[in-house]
């Protein structure tokens, strides 16, 4: 009994090591996520490059490209790192699943719904005019609160968040196939367009001078009603 409580005790020591040591590793920043330039064209990330840049004085294309040699060369290393792992940290239910915040998201996107209106032509993406379409929902705007409740939901504003970026493009386009099926069978409508408004953030002084910069609507889908 004696020379097993000795045993006992490495026993423990390693699991307690080896558990801190999977947490260590699985806590280290994880750059996969972020692994696609398109994602890096976004108005948002360019304009960290520019600070960036500026604050460096360096060119902005060539911080952008050490910047993805970094971090490519660095998901590698961690990839290999952390393989030994993965397995414990899953059966421990220890994961992280949350990736780091890398910046303010300085140029917000505010999803709208809408329907064609009755007697409108039918047609694929980029036909019609504004005339065709009437809003059903859009964020924030009580007038026009299709769906309000669910799209209030925490894990549903979150999708949200993720559909207005390029690197869920099948996710958005998932989405507003399941919207639009969902609308179709609420209305006799013909057509469902999902879109976003993306416009910076004013600044304080912009907001007080009424010289808030304009915006755009961007990922705009159209799904037609099956015949």
């Amino acid at each position: 009994m004696g020379s097993a409580r000795p045993l006992l005790r490495h026993l423990v020591a390693g699991a307690v090591l080896w558990h801190a040591l999977a947490i260590v590793v699985d806590a280290t920043p994880d750059t996969s996520a972020g692994l696609k330039r398109s994602a890096w064209k976004e108005a948002t990330v360019q304009a960290e490059f520019k600070d960036w840049a500026a604050m460096f004085g360096v060119p902005e294309p060539k911080l952008e490209d050490q910047l993805w040699t970094f971090a490519v060369g660095w998901n590698n290393v961690r990839s290999e790192l952390i393989g030994p792992f993965h397995r414990y940290l899953s059966w421990a239910h220890s994961t992280q699943s949350w990736q780091m915040f890398v910046a303010p998201h300085t140029t917000p996107s505010r999803l709208q719904i809408q329907e064609r209106v009755a007697g409108a032509p039918a047609g694929e993406r980029g036909e019609g005019t504004e005339a065709d379409w009437t809003t059903i929902f859009e964020e924030r705007d009580p007038q026009h609160a299709w769906m309000a409740s669910a799209f209030g939901v925490e894990r549903m504003r979150a999708s949200v968040f993720r559909w207005s970026w390029p690197t869920f493009e099948g996710a958005w386009k998932k989405a507003c196939d399941g919207l639009a099926k969902r609308r179709f069978l609420e209305s006799a409508t013909t057509g469902v367009r999902c879109r976003f408004w993306q416009a910076a953030t004013p600044s304080p002084e912009q907001v007080l001078d009424g010289t808030a910069p304009g915006g755009a609507w961007v990922r705009a889908l159209v799904v037609e009603r099956p015949e």
